[in-house]
């Protein structure tokens, strides 16, 4: 029982906070190899979570968003700008970086943030999640290579 719990403990930390995981499982007496595995597991399943939900969300905020402006346009109120400086930036970075670009983030933001905006920009595209996933495997096994030697 207590091997169970610790092995999830690994888990849901590489789910929310994956920069972080690797430590706590060294800390909790497991090896490279079960690290890796560890982060891998819980980064790859927290990626396909926050991904097929996050879409679903999104999906919802969207139509909630059409319903206001169908609201805001009975009343004869004009539609919200929808080209600001911050949605140019956002499709600039979208179109010069990509997935791949996106892929980078895990350790740097968080698996749940990440996913969400791959739901949210790159959803369309078929090989957004493999890559995401390919991307945390990588990064558990950069993650456990690097904190290997700080412990």
């Amino acid at each position: 029982m207590d091997q169970a719990l610790r092995v999830l403990g690994v888990l849901l930390m590489s789910v929310f906070k994956f920069m972080f995981a690797a430590p706590l499982s060294y800390r909790l007496g497991y090896g490279f190899i079960a690290t890796s595995c560890l982060l891998a597991i819980g980064g790859g399943l927290g990626m396909a979570v926050f991904y097929l939900t996050g879409g679903r969300v999104l999906e919802w905020f969207r139509l909630r968003h059409l319903h206001r402006e169908e609201k805001r346009s009975a009343k004869g109120l004009p539609p919200h700008r929808i080209f600001t400086r911050t949605n140019r930036f956002i499709v600039r970075v979208k179109h010069g970086y990509g997935v791949k670009g996106l892929a980078v983030l895990p350790p740097i933001v968080s698996i749940p943030i990440t996913a969400v905006i791959a739901a949210k920009y790159f959803r369309h595209d078929r090989s957004t999640l493999p890559v995401l996933l390919v991307a945390v495997a990588i990064w558990s096994v950069v993650l456990s290579s690097a904190w290997i030697f700080v412990r």
